[in-house]
């Protein structure tokens, strides 16, 4: 024998019950079944709702009863016809008679009990069961409705009632074990030992199908719904969430106790005792293999996870009962739980310091206001005599629950839990933890909730590493790094099991964004005017309410403002990767926050591209100060439109017909005086300076102009070009001088003894300066441990494409992929 459940959302419509009959009529062909059927989608709800319009003296429950009427006659109307049509209409319009009734009496004595309140509820069982009887019949099988308060025993706690399971055996077998037709059982309701009306809980035809097969000895219990099992996770809220093949029962008690909403938390404990496997089917998709639910010793020895699955609830208020008068006191935690239990006040979470001075719980906010009632009385002595403090009620919080069997004695997994979580900046307010290892739950903030699901199921069940990358800017450097990530995503992906997930982009203008990933081959389609969300601190804002796991902010711009958020993003816990230099170039303060935030932060901040562009500068400086080495200098040339230039004024060019070619090939600024006044020179340097330790500000800072100071006034481009000639013969000279001396000119800065300069210098030959070629940069560190043979960066230090590459790189740091 089999016991088949199935639940609202597969008997919401005519074509669901039909698609229901198809399921028991093919498994009938192998085995003997009862049906539990639970009332149609939606129903029990709008009975409530019915029942407290009534109660409230608001007469609109009569529209809310002609609603369920006409649905459920309409329903039998599309399955049945003639006699068969007739007999069950009548049935039918009995029962809304007798509905009709109890609410007109709630409605006269404006009081919903619990007891009118379950008699109300049974309602949509009573009606949805005798549907399907019905219509079974009339396809040809001998189905026979069946009243669930006739089988089930229960105490007289009306809405939530405890089983007598003695009692309810006795029934059954007697009702159902010689039973030749097929039963369709109500689910969800029970009856009192007076006869009158109970219910199991919401969700209780679960239970109710579990109650029957462990009464009747049953070898399977199938409980049919809308989805294809268990999840390792909400699917709604993670999308990469998995069907687990295999649970044991006491994964499902804990994952149905801690909000997964797919089984009944009772339902498990009847079949465990009985060893009955419990089996999790989509009535939708029959052809899933579902979710089987039986003892540990059942399931397949490969499965070596130590989590097993993901669990929320995601409104809960957490009470908190603290003062130095509780600690060494008897009796406190006694008197606050059996005061709760008195007033029938669910706890869902427990959690005590060890130092006794504060317990937490957490509770269904609708009965926070009573919960702070009952407890502030109970308590009202002591918060008088100030030893225990008034009930604090925190509200808009959320409960996750990491369930597994295989936790139990696995080092690491709460370091892991408790680290994904610190990297994602999300903040847990409280923990608890059972002996047996096999349950961590903890509350966050509501809006915390989703982002913590999927960082730690990413960390847990994936071997891809997604991040979501924002960027700033659409520029050419913003341009280029899309399309190098687009370039190397898939293999990334297939390879090194990491999806770099571009989620936005924004100009000063528009804006595109999807959580998934923007296409990357057609962005600017994409693009929307930004709304509500201007400026830096509306993007900002913007990323902050998308709120998503491994966040990274990539700024594309050399905007100043953009640079000044930096120390909020990585309070944020948001990490940034940024070809921009007005960060660690900006203001002394600014430089001084952004460091500082980053050491208190779990969030990286890489600026690679600040000074070498795609070139491993800052790396390789924090590599020599990390390791101990002691760096007398740095000498380079940090600038390729000037490195270019001085290269070849050395192969004998004029100075002012270089600058002129150079702008022409988009070497230099559309003004070139922007690249001769060493400013960007300057502030490459500067950063330089920062990174050994040394306080500097950009006008301490030594850098020669190459702009001519009578050329230095307001001047279009075009004049200032055709004017520059007058220092040609002056270079030539200097280079020709130089020569003599076996040496040469180049553009250069140092560092030393804390101190900076830029300028025109004489270099030997044999220099590595006096070795570049077009517009390469280079670097070289002389150290205590490269004294002799100084370590040279060399490379293309300017261009898109290459700041673009070491952008990429940064993002590829910061996401673990790197070192």
């Amino acid at each position: 024998m089999k016991i088949f459940k199935f639940g609202g959302t597969s008997l919401g419509s005519a074509d669901r019950i039909r698609n229901v009959s198809g399921i028991i009529s093919r498994a009938l062909a192998d085995d003997r079944l009862v049906i539990v059927i639970s009332a149609m989608h939606g129903v029990t709800d709008r009975l409530l709702e019915a029942a407290r319009r009534a109660c409230g003296g608001d007469s609109g429950y009569v529209a809310v009863h002609e609603e369920l009427a006409e649905r459920h006659l309409s329903v039998a109307a599309d399955l049945l016809e003639g006699q068969a049509l007739e007999e069950l209409s009548g049935i039918l319009r009995r029962e809304l008679e007798e509905l009709h009734d109890v609410l007109h009496g709630i409605f006269l004595l404006r009081e919903l009990s619990f007891k009118s309140s379950a008699l109300v509820q049974s309602f949509g069982e009573r009606m949805s069961a005798r549907i399907v009887a019905a219509w079974l019949r009339q396809a040809g099988l001998p189905a026979v409705y069946v009243d669930g308060r006739e089988l089930i025993v229960t105490d007289a706690s009306y809405p939530d009632a405890r089983l007598d399971e003695p009692a309810t055996r006795e029934r059954v077998a007697l009702r159902l074990a010689r039973e030749t037709e097929l039963a369709v059982v109500t689910g969800y309701i029970a009856a009192a030992a007076d006869g009158t009306v109970t219910t199991l809980g919401r969700g209780g035809s679960d239970y109710t199908a579990s109650i029957l097969g462990a009464a009747l000895g049953a070898r399977e219990i199938w409980i049919w719904t809308d989805v294809d099992g268990f999840f390792s996770a909400d699917p709604k809220r993670v999308t990469d969430a998995r069907v687990l093949p295999y649970i044991s029962y006491a994964e499902a008690m804990e994952l149905s106790h801690a909000g997964a909403k797919i089984l009944h938390p009772l339902a498990v404990q009847p079949a465990m005792k009985a060893s009955i496997p419990l089996i999790i089917k989509n009535s939708f998709n029959p052809g899933a293999a579902g979710t089987r639910i039986e003892r540990d010793e059942h399931r397949d020895e490969a499965v070596v996870l130590p989590v097993t699955g993901l669990t929320s609830i995601n409104t809960v208020v957490l009470l908190n009962l603290s003062g130095s008068g509780m600690v060494g006191v008897p009796g406190i935690a006694s008197r606050l739980f059996t005061r709760l239990a008195r007033h029938r006040i669910n706890v869902i979470f427990i959690s005590q310091a060890s130092s006794e001075q504060s317990i937490s719980l957490a509770i269904n906010p609708a009965q926070a206001a009573e919960a702070k009632l009952v407890l502030d009385d109970e308590f009202s002595a002591e918060i008088t005599a100030r030893q225990i403090d008034p009930l604090a009620v925190r509200r808009d919080l959320a409960m996750i629950a990491v369930v597994g069997n295989n936790m139990s004695g696995h080092p690491g997994v709460s370091a892991q839990l408790f680290e994904t979580l610190g990297k994602n900046g999300i903040n847990v307010i409280a923990v608890a933890q059972g002996v047996n290892e096999m349950n961590i739950s903890f509350v966050v903030e509501s809006h915390d909730e989703d982002k913590a699901l999927n960082c730690i199921h990413e960390s847990f069940f994936l071997s891809r590493r997604r991040v979501h990358v924002f960027i700033a800017g659409t520029g050419t450097i913003a341009k280029s790094l899309i399309g190098q990530i687009s370039a190397h995503r898939k293999k990334l992906q297939e390879e090194n099991g990491l999806d770099v997930v571009v989620a936005a982009m924004a100009n000063t203008r528009s804006i595109a964004f999807n959580p998934s990933g923007i296409d990357l081959e057609g962005w600017q389609d994409a693009l929307e005017p930004r709304g509500d969300y201007q400026g830096i601190d509306g993007y900002l804002r913007f990323i902050m309410e998308k709120n998503l796991h491994n966040t990274i902010f990539v700024d594309c711009t050399a905007s100043a403002d953009v640079a000044a958020k930096y120390p909020e993003l990585l309070r944020s816990d948001i990490s940034v990767a940024t070809a921009n230099k007005l960060g660690m170039a900006g203001p002394w303060p600014l430089y001084r926050a952004i460091r500082d935030a980053r050491r208190l932060s779990n969030a990286r901040f890489l600026y690679e591209t600040n000074v070498g562009a795609g070139l491993p500068i800052i790396n390789t400086l924090g590599d020599l100060k990390n390791s101990g080495d002691r760096i007398r200098s740095i000498e380079g040339v940090l600038s390729g439109t000037l490195s270019f230039i001085f290269n070849e004024l050395r192969k004998g060019g004029r100075f002012s017909e270089i600058v002129r070619s150079a702008r022409q090939a988009g070497y230099t600024e559309p003004d070139p005086r922007d690249d001769l006044s060493g400013a960007d020179f300057a502030r490459k340097f500067l950063i330089l300076g920062r990174e050994l330790g040394f306080e500097l500000e950009y006008d301490d800072v030594e850098c020669e102009s190459l702009v001519p100071e009578e050329l230095r006034g307001e001047m279009d481009v075009d004049t200032f070009l055709e004017r520059l000639s007058c220092v040609d013969d002056g270079y030539s000279d200097a280079i020709e001088d130089a020569g003599r001396e076996g040496m040469t000119i180049s553009f250069a800065g140092e560092i030393r003894d804390g101190k900076a300069s830029i300028g025109v210098k004489r270099v030997p030959l044999e220099s590595p300066l006096a070795g570049l070629s077009g517009s390469e940069n280079m670097v070289v560190f002389t150290t205590d441990r490269y004294l002799q043979t100084p370590l040279v960066v060399k490379g293309p230090g300017a261009g898109g494409e290459v700041t673009a590459g070491g952008v990429f790189a940064d993002i590829l740091r910061i996401a673990g992929y790197l070192v």
